[in-house]
């Protein structure tokens, strides 16, 4: 892991010609219907600048993570919607690379935003599901998903050919920082280990970091360094309308402060959420609580819901998102304080 070790019991915050701090996750697909797969420029203006009666004034989110969850309908890139259809094939995972750099969608609508500096690019790993029978053909090898290697050799593969494609845009370095992937099951189990570690070594051999994004007491979250992840951030497990009340905050700051770990801010919207779950994430990053609004690595996820309709329906939270971001963010008032 980049720049600490657990010894020194502080959270992770990478220097910044690592990696830019506070990073959006932008969800491609899912099991619903009607779900975005492509991002679009009217898309992406709210999360790339700060808007204020309709215009751009600022920088919003530094970095993004294009997190890869299905191709199409019924197909899936991420293990848990495997059981709502099938897992993606070699297909579909070259599928998911036309997608991310799709015409004025994705990784172009970043690039045509990227105004006030550059911003920074990851892009999630399609998934070797083990019981991946019809994988395909990979260097003239039809892969078994029982196997390691085989395993290895279709993340290996598609990790070049994404870097391949992106080398031949040269334009969107320009005014992109491609950083590196995301490892998107966000628990590893002792069969995920040894591809891991094997995915991350060749990661970091292309002269890449990687990402994940492990929920709070996931399976592999106590071992991150020794798999071999660079920056890893952690979901609380807090949404408001569950048996988890907003102590698992502080519990999991707690963890990612001995761990050398960032955090994630959720916003969702939803059964599970209530209205005052972002407030809670919010004010016990404050110094006076966890102080990670300053010393952490951040990243954002927004379920179900998307920054324009926050902006449009929640304006006093879309501007508590931007001055918690710019480190100028003071405590709210809410009923359950």
């Amino acid at each position: 892991m980049l720049k600490m070790t657990a010894s020194t019991k502080d959270y992770l915050l990478p220097p910044p010609e690592v990696a830019q701090n506070h990073v959006c996750v932008l969800p491609c697909g899912g099991v619903l219907k009607n779900v975005k797969q492509e991002w679009s420029l009217s898309d992406l203006k709210f999360y790339s600048s700060y808007i204020v009666n309709g215009q751009p004034i600022d920088r919003m989110f530094n970095g993004f993570v294009f997190k890869g969850l299905s191709v199409q309908e019924g197909r899936y890139l991420h293990p848990m919607y495997v059981g709502f259809g099938e897992s993606g094939n070699s297909i579909d995972w070259l599928k998911w690379i036309d997608l991310l750099f799709s015409p004025e969608k994705n990784i172009k609508a970043l690039y045509a935003l990227a105004t006030h500096s550059r911003l920074d690019i990851w892009i999630s790993i399609p998934y070797p599901y083990l019981n991946q029978n019809n994988f395909g053909m990979v260097n003239g090898k039809a892969l078994n998903f029982e196997s390691v290697d085989d395993r290895f050799t279709a993340v290996s593969w598609w990790i070049d050919q994404f870097i391949e494609r992106w080398q031949k845009e040269p334009i969107l370095s320009e005014k992109l920082n491609f950083q590196g992937f995301l490892w998107q099951r966000e628990g590893i189990l002792d069969y995920d280990e040894q591809l891991v570690k094997l995915t991350n070594t060749y990661i970091k051999k292309k002269g890449l970091h990687s990402m994940w994004l492990p929920f709070y007491g996931s399976s592999g979250c106590m071992k991150s360094q020794e798999l071999g992840f660079d920056i890893v951030s952690l979901h609380p497990n807090f949404f408001g309308n569950t048996t988890f009340n907003s102590d698992w905050i502080n519990h999991s700051a707690a963890f990612a402060k001995y761990y050398n770990t960032g955090l994630q801010i959720v916003y969702g919207k939803g059964s599970i959420f209530n209205d005052t779950h972002l407030y809670h994430y919010l004010a016990k990053g404050l110094p006076e609580h966890n102080n990670y609004m300053d010393q952490a690595f951040l990243v954002y996820q927004f379920p179900n819901q998307t920054l324009e309709g926050i902006y449009n329906e929640r304006l006093g939270d879309y501007i508590r998102l931007y001055t918690y971001i710019k480190g100028i963010y003071s405590s709210t008032l809410y009923p359950d304080i």
